[in-house]
């Protein structure tokens, strides 16, 4: 260790000393060769494993990795025999918990390298086991045409049975992410019409030397959107909005 330890109210090693204002490596107190990992480098290594990041704040991180026994440091609260149990730290790797704590890719997921389930895959199984066991009518009767009906595995709505307004739970479903989306400021997609009329006219101007270019600039529209409806054999684009379609009729062939 070089220079000046700096004095902090919260346990070195730990996260909440670095927040308290020891940020560098030279000035902690656990050097590299002490078994307790520095302020700054507590912080940096909580960020990227599961495990430390449900550890409080105050608890120190050993420089091992290993969780299950936490030697605290001088200044640190010690337990009866200067060892502390990790609190709060929770095994959930390979169990539908992890899956929703964020561990979602399967290639990342610990589990994957010890040959074990990973939670991506818990998730997909504890999925189909519930939809299963809701099909085959177990467990409390499902209200349909609601979106909790959607969640407790009716999701088919040629098959649901339909609420007293005639709404699916795949629709009431659709209408609640709406109401929720427009409540955050989410504006509505654009209505979109068929864009027969708007391939014509392109394919008109064509015909009579307009280049893509020169009708992009006319309409106002993207050359994307042009090119797509230009097509011989029919428009990529198969519906456009209400501006775009105006647009393009109101471009004049002279």
């Amino acid at each position: 260790m070089t220079g000046r330890a700096v004095w902090v109210s919260a346990p070195h090693g730990s996260v909440a000393g670095y927040e308290a204002g020891c940020r560098t490596r030279a000035m902690c107190p656990m050097g590299p060769d002490s078994e307790i990992l520095t302020c700054a480098e507590a912080a940096l290594r909580r960020r990227g494993d599961y495990r430390l990041a449900r550890m409080p704040l105050d608890q120190p991180v050993p420089r091992s990795g290993d969780v299950d026994e936490v030697v605290v440091p001088p200044g640190g609260v010690v337990s009866p025999g200067g060892v502390v149990s990790p609190r709060g730290v929770r095994e959930v790797h390979g169990t539908p918990w992890g899956y929703a704590r964020g561990c979602r890719d399967p290639k990342s997921c610990p589990n994957r390298r010890l040959g074990a389930v990973t939670c991506a895959e818990s998730r997909r199984r504890y999925v189909h086991e519930y939809v299963s066991r809701r099909a085959a009518g177990e467990g409390s009767p499902i209200d349909h045409g609601t979106p909790n009906g959607y969640f407790m595995g009716c999701r088919d709505r040629r098959l649901c049975p339909r609420g007293d307004d005639g709404v699916s739970c795949t629709e009431a479903r659709a209408e609640h992410r709406r109401g929720l989306a427009r409540a955050a400021g989410v504006a509505p997609r654009a209505e979109t019409l068929d864009s027969g009329a708007a391939a014509a006219r392109i394919r008109d101007l064509r015909s009579r030397g307009w280049s893509l270019r020169r009708i992009a600039a006319a309409t106002g529209c993207g050359r994307t959107t042009i090119a797509e409806l230009a097509v011989e054999e029919g428009p990529v684009r198969r519906r456009v909005t209400a501006d775009t379609l105006q647009r393009i009729l109101g471009v004049a062939a002279g």
